[in-house]
């Protein structure tokens, strides 16, 4: 009876237990189920994280692309003679709100530009909006003030080149042109006409020209090698370079940062003439009642006669805007200095309007010195004298105004930024001499 009873108690004690086993599994089983539900949420947040992240990258980009187009403009002013297709710093304007949807994306893009005129530039902000992939609305924003300035002369009567071998990010003089071939880290090939068979080679350092080469007629300036102009990379002489850009403006009165003319057919020469250089002491210019000391010198045209040459357009009328030259100059073997006075040949100079008055880009530009001169003749040779003196090596942006000959040659205010000027366009007569 006592095995019976034993035997009793036994089972009731093992069905209690499987209950007991029944629900701990139910009760793991919504545990997992609560955290299963915990790990759809993450991955959901998680998914919607990385798609947010990629299309605000997307929308950056696109801002990005809008403004970089905003600002390769070639042009201030668009002209009844601009062509269609030549952006315009005039074009820059206030868009309404329009949809781009970019290959292999999920959303659609809103962009928005709005424009607000200051003075002498504008300021522009590219707003990039869409919605993401719960609903919400989402967007990037952009500022930058874009600057009436042209892109010609921007840099190129802005500022004056460093006199020495300070080097650019591409590991050569900035006075070297932009369009010189690199055949290694120490020399550059230029064609100053075009021509693969006239070649100057450019010592990257310096920007001095080291020596010039005849090629054949077949070479192709971007296959050249270091090896084809091993033979001709040292001349008997070296040679300085002078090159700069030659506008045109027909309105009355001249327009000195936006000509809007065409160009015409003329030439290059070097000539005589007097200069004056600052009277300087350990350095320092010497004052004299407030005005600087000057010494004035007889230059003498470099002799050889230079090589220069110029895109200049042989028949007229023509559509081109602006002709731009390269003259080979050749210093004195003794002092390597060269002087002399850059005058354009071939047009006819005079005052009247069917004649021509040429005017240089010219101006203190680093405020050292010809402020004490009220006739600018202390120039130093990059801010374009009239006569060059006492050169000892390249000069690049020594530009050019050809204006109707009974107009007087334009002025510019000096640089302020604070006042929206950032370049200063002066001109000064060159052509006719001017008088005392």
């Amino acid at each position: 009876m006592l095995k019976s009873l034993h035997s009793q108690t036994s089972r009731r004690a093992s069905r209690r237990q499987r209950g007991v086993t029944l629900i701990e599994a139910l009760v793991a089983l919504l545990v997992m189920s609560f955290g299963m539900l915990a790990l759809v949420g993450l991955m959901s947040n998680l998914r919607r994280g990385a798609d947010l992240a990629k299309q605000r990258s997307e929308a950056m980009r696109i801002a990005r692309a809008e403004m970089a187009t905003l600002k390769t403009f070639t042009t201030v002013t668009r002209t009844a003679a601009t062509p269609a297709a030549t952006p315009a710093y005039s074009d820059i304007s206030a868009q309404a709100a329009t949809p781009l949807t970019p290959a292999d994306s999920n959303t659609t893009y809103s962009i928005e530009r709005l424009v607000t005129q200051l003075a002498g530039a504008r300021h522009v902000r590219v707003s990039v909006a869409w919605t993401d992939r719960a609903g919400d609305p989402q967007f990037v924003n952009l500022d930058t003030v874009v600057a009436a300035v042209d892109p010609l002369f921007s840099a190129a009567v802005g500022f004056t080149p460093p006199a020495g071998p300070v080097t650019q990010p591409s590991g050569r003089s900035p006075l070297i042109p932009p369009g010189a071939k690199q055949l290694d880290g120490k020399i550059s090939a230029f064609s100053p006409n075009n021509t693969p068979t006239n070649i100057w080679i450019f010592n990257n350092v310096t920007g001095v020209i080291t020596g010039t080469c005849n090629l054949p007629i077949n070479t192709v300036l971007s296959a050249l090698t270091a090896a084809a102009v091993e033979g001709c990379k040292n001349g008997a002489r070296v040679g300085y370079l002078l090159s700069g850009v030659i506008r045109f403006s027909n309105s009355n009165p001249p327009n000195p940062s936006a000509p809007g003319g065409t160009a015409i057919d003329l030439g290059l020469a070097i000539t005589g003439g007097s200069y004056s250089l600052p009277q300087l002491v350990n350095g320092a210019p010497v004052m004299s009642g407030g005005s600087m000391v000057l010494d004035t010198f007889t230059a003498s045209a470099p002799t050889p006669a230079p090589d220069c040459f110029d895109d200049a357009p042989t028949t007229s009328p023509s559509a081109q805007p602006f002709v731009t030259y390269n003259c080979i100059v050749y210093p004195d073997t003794t002092t390597k200095l060269w002087a002399g006075k850059l005058e354009l040949t071939g047009i006819t100079i005079g005052t009247t309007a069917s004649e021509y008055r040429v005017c240089r880009y010219s101006a203190d530009y680093n405020g050292n010195g010809s402020r004490f001169t009220t006739d600018l003749k202390a120039l130093e040779n990059e801010e374009h004298p009239e006569v060059y003196g006492k050169v000892t090596g390249s000069l690049a942006r020594q530009n050019f105004l050809v204006i109707r000959g009974d107009l007087d040659c334009p002025t510019a205010p000096a640089v302020n930024p604070s006042a929206g000027v950032f370049a200063d366009y002066s001109t000064i007569q060159l052509q006719p001499a001017p008088g005392p």
